[in-house]
């Protein structure tokens, strides 16, 4: 029989909350203008793939076009995204 975990303790998880530190530092840097995507498409792809690599483990960081997101597979339940909006907002989405 399969154990699940109620949708609380999943986002109050040390992985989950590191992952929202990850993102609200990026999307922190980015509202300061530390940090920008580049325009020139060989430094986008550097960049986007060392961010990728910066990832908390086990996460799988995306760029969807005007916002980033990670997503992970949780066991015995299904993929977790994690995004933050422009706003500064973090938004949970299970699929």
């Amino acid at each position: 029989m399969k154990k699940y975990r109620p949708v609380h303790e999943i986002l109050a998880s040390k992985d989950v909350i590191l992952a929202k530190s990850f993102l609200k530092e990026l999307w922190y840097a980015i509202e300061e203008e530390y940090f920008s995507l580049s325009t020139n498409y060989k430094v986008y792809k550097q960049q986007l793939m060392h961010l990728r690599a910066s990832a908390p483990v086990n996460w799988s960081l995306n760029w969807n076009g005007s916002q980033f997101y990670l997503s992970t597979i949780i066991e015995n339940h299904s993929v977790l995204h994690v995004s933050i909006k422009s706003n500064g907002h973090v938004e949970y989405h299970f699929n």
